[in-house]
C-alpha cells in the first residue's frame, strides 16, 4: 500500500518572515562600486564624472551605463551591488509614495483615478481601484509597521491595531500619572532634597542618570504627557538607590526622613503602575 506523504500546512502570509533590506548600507554599496570600477577599468577617465557616493540614484545610473567596462568577477560583483543599491532606493521611495497617495486622496482624487495613474487597469483598459488601495496598504505596512512585518495588504490592519493599542496604553499611562501627579511632585522634590543632602545611598561609580533626569523633570512639566513622565524618573531614581543598597547590604537611606521619602515615592509609583 502506498503511503501518502504528509505536507506541512501552508503558512499564512502575515506570519511568514519578512524580506529584509540589504545588510550593507547604500553608501557602502556605492563606495564598493566605485572601487570596482577604479581597480578594474583600464580607462579611468570616465570616473571623473562619478556622481559621488551620496548621489545614490546617480551612482546606480552611472554604473549601469558603464557596466560594460568591467569583466569577469568584477562584472558579476558590480551587478550584485547594483541589485542591492536598487533595493535600497526602492525602499527609500516608499514613504514618499505613501505621502503622495494620501495627499492625492485628501485632495479629492478617487481610487479609480489613482489606479489609472499607476497603470492598474484591466485588459479592457478599465481602472482597478482595488489594486491602488492594496498598494497603499502595502506602503502603510512598510512605513508604519515593524521590521518583521510582511509587505502584504492584509497586514495593514495589524499595523493599525497595534497603533490603536499603543494609543490606548499611552492614554492609560497619562491618566495614571495625572492621578498621582500632585503627590508625586511633592515626593520627587522631597527625594531630591534628601539626595542632595547625601542621605540617600548612591553608587559612586554610577553616572547619576536618573537623579539628573529627575532634577530636570520636576520643574519642566508643561502638559499631561510630561507630567506622566515624572513617574518614570521617580521610579528610576528609587530603583537605582534600592538596587545599590541591596548589593551593599545596607539601608538605602541614612536618615529616617530620607527612608520615608523613598517609601512614599515607591508607594506612589506602584499606585500609578497598578492603574
Amino acid at each position: 500500500m502506498r503511503r501518502t506523504r504528509k505536507t506541512a500546512p501552508p503558512t499564512a502570509r502575515e506570519a511568514r518572515p519578512a524580506r529584509q533590506a540589504p545588510k550593507a548600507p547604500p553608501h557602502t554599496l556605492a563606495a564598493q562600486l566605485y572601487e570596482l570600477h577604479r581597480e578594474s577599468s583600464r580607462d579611468e577617465a570616465y570616473l571623473e564624472h562619478w556622481p559621488g557616493d551620496g548621489e545614490l540614484f546617480g551612482v546606480l545610473a552611472f554604473t549601469q551605463e558603464h557596466a560594460h567596462r568591467l569583466a569577469g568577477d568584477a562584472y558579476r560583483q558590480a551587478a550584485m551591488l547594483r541589485v542591492q543599491l536598487a533595493e535600497w532606493l526602492r525602499l527609500a521611495a516608499d514613504p514618499f509614495q505613501l505621502s503622495a497617495i494620501d495627499d492625492a486622496r485628501a485632495g479629492g482624487i478617487s481610487w479609480g483615478e489613482m489606479a489609472l495613474a499607476l497603470g492598474y487597469v484591466s485588459r479592457q483598459g478599465q481602472p482597478n481601484p482595488g489594486s491602488a488601495m492594496n498598494l497603499r496598504k502595502r506602503l502603510h505596512v512598510v512605513v508604519n509597521g515593524k521590521p518583521g512585518d510582511r509587505r502584504q495588504p492584509q497586514v495593514a490592519h495589524l499595523v493599525d491595531q497595534r497603533a490603536a493599542e499603543a494609543r490606548i496604553a499611552e492614554q492609560q499611562r497619562i491618566a495614571a500619572g495625572e492621578a498621582v501627579y500632585a503627590e508625586l511632585d511633592t515626593a520627587a522634590r522631597t527625594l531630591l532634597r534628601h539626595h542632595e543632602a547625601g542621605e540617600i545611598l548612591e553608587d559612586p561609580d554610577d553616572d547619576g542618570f536618573w537623579w539628573g533626569e529627575l532634577a530636570e523633570a520636576v520643574d519642566d512639566r508643561q502638559d499631561a504627557r510630561e507630567r506622566a513622565n515624572l513617574v518614570t524618573y521617580v521610579r528610576g531614581a528609587v530603583r537605582e538607590a534600592q538596587a545599590y543598597a541591596k548589593r551593599q547590604g545596607r539601608p538605602s537611606a541614612t536618615t529616617e526622613q530620607a527612608m520615608e521619602a523613598l517609601e512614599t515615592a515607591t508607594r506612589l509609583v506602584e499606585l500609578a503602575d497598578a492603574r
